[in-house]
């Protein structure tokens, strides 16, 4: 389809030709569709912030989910006059906060941190209308879950809750973090296994 667009305007001539073949026309059209930096921050902050959050894990500091917001639009105005227009500026978006996120947790201090912080966390959720001794099991099964999702690597944990929490197709997380599909799917096949076993420890320690 996208060749017989091509096609049509070659075959008709006039102007719509000299478009197709003048670099400067292209560059100019794709800056008139770009977006800016605030417009960016407008639509989409918070979309990163809730990434940002959920690839940090419930243990991070509000603080710490901030300040990382800020560091993604920081590297988002750096980044924006490259921005090709090839993906979805959310799904780029979502590839510059995931690599963000991921230098971010390459300290090992901070990643238990966050573990140890889990507890707290669970502590601190608004009570819901249930029964005490239900409220209880959620609180303990939520708390169960992180702490098995934060044993899984960064790396497969990012690709995991990109696809099973935010809903990306495999080829949007491949474009987001610059990898190739299949490694995608490797890591989340890795991802599910760690987690499943994890799980199955916790489960099993009294």
């Amino acid at each position: 389809m996208m060749r017989m667009r091509l096609l049509i305007p070659c075959a008709l001539g006039g102007p719509w030709l000299s478009s197709l073949v003048d670099p400067g026309v292209r560059e100019r059209a794709r800056l008139e569709r770009t977006p800016t930096v605030e417009e960016l921050f407008r639509r989409h902050s918070d979309d990163v912030r809730r990434i940002v959050a959920r690839l940090l894990g419930p243990g991070a500091a509000p603080s710490d989910v901030e300040d990382l917001v800020q560091q993604v639009f920081v590297v988002v105005h750096g980044a924006l006059p490259r921005f090709r227009g090839d993906s979805k500026p959310i799904t780029w978006l979502y590839g510059i906060a995931s690599r963000t996120v991921l230098t971010h947790l390459r300290g090992r201090r901070r990643h238990r941190k966050m573990v140890a912080s889990l507890e707290v966390m669970t502590d601190l959720l608004p009570t819901a209308t249930e029964h005490p001794e239900t409220e209880a099991s959620r609180r303990q099964a939520l708390n169960r879950v992180w702490r098995a999702l934060m044993t899984v690597s960064a790396k497969k944990r990012v690709v995991f809750i990109l696809y099973e929490v935010e809903g990306l197709t495999g080829r949007e997380i491949a474009e987001a973090l610059q990898i190739k599909e299949a490694t995608v799917h490797t890591r989340l096949y890795h991802a599910r296994r760690d987690l499943d076993a994890a799980l199955a420890t916790l489960e099993a320690t009294p």
